[in-house]
C-alpha cells in the first residue's frame, strides 16, 4: 500500500509556527511528508519561534525529504515527481509567494511546485497570515482561488475555548487538515451553543470586578 504524501512549503511570512506544527502533526499521524523552506523562513523563525539550527532539526526529524527553495534542480521541480502527492500546503504563504504564484513566476522551488500543483489540479492550500490585505493582494488570492486553490486566513476561532497559543495554532492547522481530508482531534468542533467563556473571563474579569 503506497503512503499518502503531502508537500509542506514554509515561506518568509510571520507565522512559521503553523508550518512547523503542520509538518509535525502530519508525521505523527503517519503520513509521508516532504518539506521545502526558504532562507527567509529561517530568519523569521529565528525571531519568533525556533532558532536556525532547531528549525532545521525539527523539519529534518519530521520530513522524509527536506529542500531549500533555491534548489530548482530538486525532484519536486518536475510535475512527474509530484503526481502521487495528495496535497500541497504553503504555511505560511508570504504575499511575495502569492503574487508570483498568481502570475506564474517560478523563480524558486516553492513557486515551481505551486505551478505544477495547479497545472495538475492538485489540492493546494495557501495559509495567509498577513493583515490587512489590500486590493492587489485580494486580486492575487482570487486568481489562485479561481485556479482551484484553497485560501485559508490564519484566523483562529474562539468557540473551542482556547487556553494557550498552541490551542490557537492547532485550530488553524486543524482547518488545513480538514481541507486535506485528514482526521484529527486538534480542536473541538462546534456542537451548538455552549458556555465556553473561560478565555474572556480570564481577560476581563478583574476589570469588571474593580470597576
Amino acid at each position: 500500500m503506497r503512503p499518502i504524501k503531502f508537500m509542506v512549503m514554509i515561506t518568509g511570512a510571520s507565522g512559521t509556527i503553523y508550518g512547523l506544527r503542520l509538518v509535525e502533526i502530519l508525521y505523527k499521524l503517519g503520513y509521508y511528508v516532504e518539506t521545502i523552506y526558504t532562507e527567509e523562513s529561517i530568519l523569521v523563525s529565528d525571531l519568533e519561534c525556533l532558532g536556525k539550527e532547531d528549525f532545521r532539526k525539527l523539519l529534518s526529524k519530521y520530513s522524509k525529504r527536506l529542500y531549500e527553495s533555491s534548489r530548482l534542480e530538486a525532484p519536486p521541480s518536475s510535475s512527474s515527481y509530484l503526481h502521487d502527492f495528495e496535497g500541497f500546503i504553503i504555511a505560511p504563504a508570504s504575499l511575495n509567494t502569492i503574487a508570483k504564484a498568481a502570475h506564474g513566476i517560478t523563480d524558486n522551488l516553492i513557486n515551481r511546485v505551486i505551478a505544477n500543483a495547479l497545472r495538475l489540479r492538485k489540492r493546494i492550500v495557501f495559509l495567509v497570515r498577513e493583515t490587512p490585505l489590500g486590493v492587489i493582494e485580494l486580486k492575487n488570492l482570487l486568481i489562485l482561488a479561481e485556479a482551484g486553490a484553497f485560501v485559508v486566513p490564519a484566523s483562529p476561532g474562539f468557540y473551542h475555548n482556547p487556553h494557550s497559543i498552541m490551542d490557537l495554532v492547532d485550530f488553524v492547522v486543524g482547518k488545513i487538515l480538514d481541507i486535506l481530508g485528514v482526521k484529527h482531534d486538534l480542536y473541538k468542533r462546534w456542537e451548538g451553543i455552549s458556555r465556553g467563556r473561560d478565555l474572556c473571563h480570564s481577560v476581563f474579569s478583574d476589570d469588571l470586578l474593580t470597576s
